[in-house]
């Protein structure tokens, strides 16, 4: 692992235990703040304490804790973290809320609040956020609670015929990038491709260009997965839904100039003609 990789582990690792020693002095009752494995901050602070060429391979676990949230009225709500190891540089926190309180409706729309949140969140803002999160969860959990349910019903649609499993659909989307150059995003992208079974490409540099397809579902599941990431700027271009057949056998990144950070134009819509998709040029670049 490059040195450079390495350093960004240790600094994201050191802010994570930062933040939970401040955490742990804003949340100090009993039962407030609770570590799910407590020996992982032992792990954290071994690893920061090396001679400072221990892989980041040897971090085996996340930093998670509980957190709970007291209400008005003496309730209490829930609140999971999991600090991903590059958090919060490179990556976002997972969180969840645990609570019976809200009822269905207001418990999607909290879920919806909350990527949102997550996805109003800039790559310049690399600093640790959870408490930050806390304290606006407890506002829009106290929010909601006050308003009406039927507030936040949707209507369903009756299925014609429930009992019949949706069909699986063959999907692509297009996604632009500022730009695209660290090793850990540009290894978590074909991680989650290679996961979901989609295929495609990644073209890191600036812009960044990211093609996948594959089963509908997990086309989606893989851009919740990463814009989630920090990013500059990250946006699907344009989706293409029930697609015949697929444009590429895997999905791999694809290097058309070995200079950092510099795409050669011409390599590149060479590259989506020749499988096909020379129209991109102009949804991406606005060439005609």
């Amino acid at each position: 692992m490059a040195d450079e990789e390495l350093q960004t582990y240790r600094r994201c690792v050191g802010l994570q235990l930062e933040e939970l020693e401040l955490l742990s002095s804003i949340y100090c009752a009993p039962g407030e703040l609770h570590m799910l494995d407590a020996g992982v901050v032992a792990d954290f602070n071994e690893f920061l304490k090396d001679d400072k060429t221990k892989p980041a391979t040897s971090l085996l676990s996340h930093l998670e804790y509980v957190v709970k949230l007291t209400l008005p009225g003496k309730q209490c709500v829930e609140v999971r973290v999991e600090l991903p190891h590059l958090y919060p540089l490179l990556e976002q926190a997972r969180v969840s809320v645990h609570t019976t309180l809200l009822g269905k409706s207001k418990e999607q729309r909290l879920k919806n609040d909350l990527e949102q949140y997550h996805g109003e969140r800039r790559e310049e803002d690399a600093e640790p956020y959870i408490f930050q999160l806390l304290s606006w969860l407890q506002d829009r959990i106290e929010d909601l609670l006050k308003r009406p349910a039927s507030e936040f019903e949707v209507q369903q649609v009756a299925s014609s015929d429930p009992q019949q499993p949706p069909a699986t659909e063959l999907q692509r989307i297009w996604i632009y990038s500022h730009h695209i150059k660290s090793s850990a995003k540009r290894q978590e992208l074909i991680r989650q491709a290679r996961q979901l079974e989609l295929t495609g490409f990644s073209r890191p540099g600036k812009p960044g260009i990211i093609c996948v397809e594959g089963d509908s579902a997990n086309v989606q599941e893989f851009w919740r997965t990463i814009k989630a990431l920090r990013w500059q700027k990250i946006s699907v271009v344009r989706t293409e839904p029930r697609q015949r057949k697929r444009g590429f056998e895997d999905f791999s990144e694809q290097l058309f100039n070995a200079e950092e950070g510099v795409m050669n134009m011409g390599q590149f819509i060479r590259f989506l003609e020749a499988h096909g998709f020379g129209y991109m040029k102009s949804e991406l670049f606005g060439l005609a």
